[in-house]
């Protein structure tokens, strides 16, 4: 079928490469060091570049079955790469995560450990994908709509009336339910079309925890990316379909640390919808996105928290805690009675982890990508829903996604009022280390990136 003179085209690639981790390496688990091995793969982890080029400007975003991302060097080391071997620079290669639990225990990882074999390997793996895409670019529409799905996803903040807040998953709790958090239903969908009318690309973003299966010892992409395996399989081959995480921090799917079959009964509700919103594309008379790229970036400075302990009592609670986990061991008691042991005493761990850092500040980026007229907004670890609705309701940009885990992983970032109604997402820790001011940054500079680039 030869071009329609009147359409506009971009050059779009994708491409995929296996990430699946070896049995017997780390994932997130509950222990002192929050570290298990795998024991086997369920369904196999993906990475999946889709580059955009629309003459002179590229970009490529990199959709990850990943927990998160080790900190900031890693993902300088892929765009390094994507940079040399392609004609994007490496501030326009977004790299996401959609927070999978039974994935790599990546998020973590201290830049002494990104030197680790097994990482090196993921660099290069990520970084190969985004160049492979690169190099199969081919003419392609773009178009952008939402769907809207409800039932499968909930604020797990749960406010009792006890005046205590309760995570979703804690069913027999006292005291009866007063009010919780927002939801998200959105769910945002680009569909890259080639000259015939065929579909190339599905990228699709929602906001839920990928948690059904949390932390078990068999590998899965959990519902995010059992759905993306079902848009795949119904459009059949040569489609790639991308999965991007929204502002999840607060929002789980009701069924929560079950199984891999309650992923896959969540994963094909998503996938479902985002077949329906991408078959509603598909048809010749739905018009085109404009042929533009255009990026974004800029980095902020974030202050750790007030209430951690000093330095030398974080060191001196840190150095007790572990005589007396070591003192168990030795005299020979069982896996849970150290792990519980270790588990009382989570705070002095986690106040000595943060005090490390004498700086007490770090730095984050906001990233946004703007292809036509969607823009994606990446968020470097799990903002607040209310956030992400926010930014959402305030943007110019026609259709505006949140994607959270973006290029690093660096914690929750709540909404203000959140550090004083208390609950895990603020208990102080490696995931909940900055001030509320964090959170008001990151829409106050997404919103300004968002205006940079209409």
């Amino acid at each position: 079928m030869p071009m329609n003179s009147r359409k506009r085209y971009f050059h779009v690639g994708t491409a995929r490469v296996c990430i699946t981790p070896d049995v017997g390496m780390p994932y997130l688990g509950y222990g002192w060091d929050r570290q298990d091995p795998f024991l086997g793969v369920n369904d196999d982890l993906w990475a999946k570049a889709l580059v955009i080029d629309d003459g002179e400007r590229a970009a490529a975003l990199i959709a990850c079955d990943m927990i998160g991302f080790p900190p900031a060097p890693f993902a300088a080391s892929v765009r390094e790469q994507v940079a040399i071997h392609t004609s994007i620079p490496g501030e326009h290669v977004m790299l996401s995560a959609s927070h999978t639990h039974s994935s790599h225990a990546s998020i973590d990882l201290s830049t002494l450990e990104l030197e680790w074999p097994w990482v090196q390997e993921l660099i290069g793996s990520l970084a190969g994908a985004a160049i492979a895409a690169w190099q199969q670019r081919q003419p392609a529409m773009i178009k952008v709509t939402s769907g809207e799905i409800h039932g499968i996803s909930e604020n797990r903040r749960v406010f009792r009336s006890d005046g205590k807040v309760y995570r979703n998953w804690d069913r027999t709790v006292p005291g009866a339910e007063v009010r919780r958090g927002p939801i998200d239903p959105e769910v945002g969908v680009l569909l890259a079309q080639r000259p015939d009318g065929s579909p190339l690309a599905v990228l699709s973003n929602f906001t839920a925890h990928p948690i059904c299966a949390m932390s078990q010892p068999l590998v899965s992409a959990d519902f995010t990316g059992l759905a993306m395996t079902a848009v795949e399989d119904a459009l059949g081959p040569g489609v790639t379909a991308l999965f991007t995480q929204g502002a999840c921090g607060d929002v789980n799917p009701p069924v929560v640390r079950r199984n891999v079959r309650d992923a896959r009964e969540v994963g094909l509700e998503l996938g479902g919808e985002v077949l329906r919103a991408a078959a509603s594309l598909l048809p010749d008379e739905v018009p085109a996105t404009d042929c533009r790229v255009r990026v974004a970036t800029k980095h902020v400075t974030w202050e750790y928290r007030m209430d951690l302990m000093p330095k030398d009592a974080a060191a001196r609670a840190y150095a007790a805690a572990t005589e007396k986990i070591e003192s168990l061991k030795r005299g020979g008691a069982s896996a849970a009675a150290v792990r519980a042991e270790a588990n009382r005493h989570r705070d002095a761990l986690e106040n000595y982890m943060l005090t490390r850092n004498d700086a007490r500040r770090e730095e984050g980026e906001i990233q946004v990508l703007a292809i036509g007229d969607s823009a994606w907004v990446g968020v470097p670890g799990e903002l607040f829903c209310q956030i992400g609705l926010d930014i959402k309701k305030q943007s110019p940009v026609a259709h505006t996604y949140i994607v959270g885990y973006a290029n690093c992983y660096q914690g929750y970032f709540p909404t203000p009022i959140a550090y004083t109604e208390g609950g895990y997402e603020v208990n102080v820790g490696r995931w909940s280390r900055f001030t509320a001011a964090a959170g008001v940054s990151i829409e106050e500079t997404a919103l300004e990136l968002l205006r940079a680039v209409v």
